[in-house]
């Protein structure tokens, strides 16, 4: 239950009405497939212009777009697409049973065993800037952006925009946000250590603003 409920699931987005305060699921980002099965998903960016919400599935790598009424509209694949646009091998995702907890390959201390996507195509931050789609690839902390049309729609247009400099241990770059004057900020997440009793949850003191 603590996704919502059974037509929810990690890979379902919620809304709150601005009148009323009720809550209620928008959208569930799946594979085509399935649902989400536990790694969820990094982030959420909305274009106003064309009225299409773009979240990151941190399970398959692939950027949803849904438009306003929660329909799923068209995916964005990274490994795939972006990487091909430079010239890099494509590293597409192969579908797997997705996590079962019951399971001796599952180590819930063990982030390895989340099914997370390879670090070439999962991606987290999200952000919308000038007509692009700016967005944060775990690999070597890259920033990509890829151009969107009119109707929201995704570019063929992928480039590295920047490499962000290593941290003191393993993160990601988990949120983009732009200022008034076009300047990225960049925030990240250190990696989650899955620690039981919650005291830790991640290994402290090497996150960064940026």
């Amino acid at each position: 239950g603590q996704n919502g409920g059974q037509n929810a699931g990690p890979g379902s987005i919620w809304k709150i009405d601005g009148i009323t305060g009720a809550a209620s699921l928008f959208a569930n980002v799946t594979d085509g497939a399935r649902n989400n099965s536990g790694p969820a998903l990094g982030a959420l960016a909305f274009d106003p212009g064309s009225g299409s919400l773009f979240a990151s599935d941190r399970e398959t790598g692939f950027i949803q777009r849904f438009g306003r009424d929660g329909s799923a509209r068209d995916r964005y694949d990274h490994g795939v697409t972006g990487r091909a646009a430079q010239g890099l091998p494509t590293v597409p995702w192969t579908a797997t049973p997705g996590i079962d907890v019951t399971s001796p390959q599952f180590d819930s201390t063990d982030p390895a065993t989340w099914r997370y996507a390879a670090p070439e195509r999962r991606i987290f931050g999200l952000a919308i800037f000038q007509h692009r789609l700016f967005y944060a690839v775990a690999d070597s902390l890259q920033i990509w952006s890829v151009g969107l049309n009119g109707d929201g729609s995704f570019g063929n247009d992928a480039i590295i925009e920047l490499m962000v400099p290593p941290a003191a241990g393993p993160t990601e770059i988990s949120k983009i946000a732009f200022d008034d004057q076009g300047r990225m900020l960049l925030a990240e997440r250190p990696a989650p250590s899955g620690a039981f009793d919650l005291e830790a949850v991640t290994t402290p003191a090497i996150g960064r603003a940026l």
